[in-house]
This record gives structure tokens, C-alpha cells and sequence, in this order.
């Protein structure tokens, strides 16, 4: 007598969504991995195992999620198309540690649904995310009050180089002072169009970033660092002290000030400064604010 084996999840996949005459939306940027082959080895990569819980966002047709579900304590996964809900319904069906939040991730309060779906513990992020929304949510993540202990993602490799870059490269930005704030990033391996359903017109890598063990800056108030590093990259082509008088409201004198006392040049640029620099300059205009009597108050 054979024994009956539950079909592959990439099996179910492609059952349900031909079942449930599924089509991809391109505005979504719906290019689903369906492969399980591949992703059991990008979920290798990722290190990813019995005792994490992971948010994984864009599940696609939930190939993915379902293989997150054998490996790891519990799933939680965030789709914003109604659309794939009897697709994932059919793909899922009796994985009890796997479950969907049918919500849009850049509107929703990713604290509140981790907490609900994790409680008080570490959690991990693992997504095939659409290309669009890479950078806003990267953003969101590595600022988070409760950040994850790693984020893996499949990224364009555009984004990737951005992510990685370092200070004074083209690529250098607002994105990746923040993402290397918050951790190291590297990319895990490269993944070629044809890998995706349908394949998209880019060239992909699967990168991760791990929160640093211990902070690389400690700001003193990390709000005004955020602030900082999103105003030394605001306008690239003008000084950093001309950009600091735009943002915070100061004069010539004070900006000189602020630089001087972070130990900066008031002619560079912003994207010239390494993250220390820019949380001494966080620093500088901190203290120089409260010695002006003006606090944490936004300008006016």
C-alpha cells in the first residue's frame, strides 16, 4: 500500500492558484517565489530556526510561510491582497503555528501585531517584499521602539548596494545610515528574474541585516539623530550646516556652532559623515538647543 504524502507546498501553491484563477497585480509588485527548493535554501541562509518567531511580509501564494512554519516556533504573516486570502487558506490549511493579517504593512502597527501574535519575544523578519516598499519599510523597521533581531529580504540589488554602501560613496544615504545604525548588513546570495512568477525586470539579492549585539552610536536623543541623519542627505549639493539652518531653524553662528562643538567642518556635506559623526552632530545641536531653552520642541 503506498503512503500518502501531504503534497509540497510549492505543489499547493500552484494547485491553488490556478484553482482560484489567481492573477498577479503588478501595481503590487506580485513577482512570487514559488520554488521551495530555493527558498529552503535562502531560509538556510537567513538562520532561521525552532525557537525564533518571524514576521514575514508579502506571504505571495505562501510557499514561504509555510516553510517557515516547519522550521520555526510561530508565523505571522502580512498580506495586503484580499485577493490571495482563499489561495493562502488552501496552502496553510493545518499549519496551527502559521497564521495571516490581511492589512497594508505601511499602515498597520507592526508593534501591536507582534506583540499580539509574539507576546514579549524576539522576533525576526523574513520577506520576498515588493520592491516598492523597500525603503519605507527597512525605515520602519530599523526605527521601531521593539525592532527584530535580523531582517532578511529580498531586495532589488540596487537597494542592496544602497543598504551596504559607506560614507562618502554615491550610494551612501539616509537609508543606509539609518539600516547600519541599527545593524550590520550583507548580502546572502544572489537570486536571478527567472526565479520568480513572473519574473520582474531587475536583478535581486537576498540580504540580511542583523542588529548590532551592542549600539554602534548612542545618541542622546535618538529622535533628533533620525532627524539629523534625514537632514544631511535632504539636499545633497549644500553644506551640511546649510542644511542643519533649513531643518532647525538656525542662524549662521549657531550652525558653526553645533558642527564646531561635534568636531565637524562646517563646509562638508552630509554625505561625507561617518554615524558617529552624525551623532556627534545629533549631540551638538541637542545640547545646543537645551542651552537656548528650545528642549526637544519642534521648529515652528
Amino acid at each position: 500500500m503506498t503512503e500518502y504524502r501531504n503534497p509540497s507546498p510549492e505543489l499547493r501553491a500552484r494547485v491553488a492558484l490556478e484553482k482560484h484563477g489567481f492573477r498577479n497585480t503588478h501595481s503590487l509588485g506580485q513577482n512570487f517565489l514559488l520554488d521551495a527548493g530555493l527558498l529552503d535554501h535562502l531560509l538556510d541562509l537567513a538562520g532561521v530556526g525552532p525557537e525564533d518567531n518571524v514576521l514575514e511580509i508579502g506571504p505571495g501564494a505562501g510557499v514561504m510561510t509555510a516553510l517557515l512554519s516547519e522550521r520555526c516556533r510561530r508565523v505571522l504573516a502580512v498580506e495586503v491582497d484580499r485577493g490571495l486570502e482563499p489561495v493562502l487558506n488552501d496552502v496553510l490549511a493545518g499549519l496551527e503555528n502559521a497564521r495571516v493579517a490581511y492589512r497594508d504593512v505601511m499602515k498597520a502597527d507592526v508593534a501591536a501585531l507582534t506583540a499580539e501574535a509574539f507576546g514579549n519575544e524576539p522576533w525576526r523578519v523574513v520577506a520576498n517584499l515588493p520592491y516598492y516598499i523597500t525603503a519605507d519599510i527597512l525605515l520602519r523597521l530599523v526605527t521601531a521602539a521593539r525592532a527584530p533581531e535580523s531582517i532578511a529580504i529580498m531586495v532589488q540589488r540596487e537597494a542592496a548596494e544602497r543598504v551596504m554602501s559607506h560614507p562618502g560613496q554615491k550610494q551612501w544615504c539616509a537609508l543606509a545610515a539609518t539600516a547600519q545604525s541599527y545593524g550590520r548588513a550583507r548580502v546572502l546570495a544572489d537570486v536571478p528574474p527567472e526565479a520568480f512568477d513572473p519574473p520582474p525586470h531587475v536583478q535581486s539579492q537576498f540580504i540580511i541585516i542583523e542588529k548590532h549585539p551592542e549600539p554602534v552610536v548612542t545618541p542622546r536623543d535618538p529622535q533628533v539623530y533620525l532627524r539629523v541623519i534625514n537632514t544631511a542627505f535632504a539636499m545633497r549639493r549644500k553644506t551640511l550646516a546649510n542644511n542643519l539652518k533649513a531643518a532647525f531653524g538656525l542662524d549662521n553662528d549657531a550652525a558653526r556652532a553645533v558642527l564646531g562643538a561635534a568636531g565637524v567642518d562646517e563646509r562638508v556635506r552630509g554625505e561625507a559623515l561617518t554615524l558617529q559623526e552624525l551623532c556627534r552632530v545629533a549631540d551638538g545641536l541637542e545640547a545646543y538647543r537645551r542651552e537656548q531653552g528650545t528642549g526637544n520642541r519642534e521648529q515652528e
